[in-house]
């Protein structure tokens, strides 16, 4: 019986410890962040990132990983710079 009563114990205490990992995630973002937003914007472009994405990123609600939205960003950043190097094939 006293394993059970644990068990719903630790099974409590997922949903507060998940938060927790979150938010601490989040205030390690937002220093970063935060130290980053105090570069000029060719510094933040030369190491990858943009001042609106980082600030958006600021923005989002605790559940959602701010340094996702960051690569995603970049990510799409990138793929839409290959599109505009790349030469248009002649039609």
């Amino acid at each position: 019986m006293l394993k059970s009563t644990e068990h719903h114990a630790t099974a409590a205490m997922l949903p507060v410890t998940s938060w927790l990992e979150g938010y601490s995630r989040r205030q390690q973002f937002r220093r970063m962040a935060q130290s980053l937003l105090k570069e000029k914007d060719d510094i933040l472009s030369d190491l990858g990132y943009d001042r609106h994405d980082l600030e958006g990123a600021l923005h989002l609600p605790i559940r959602n990983d701010a340094m996702q939205y960051i690569e995603a960003c970049r990510s799409k950043r990138a793929m839409e710079a290959r599109r505009t190097k790349s030469p248009q094939l002649a039609g």
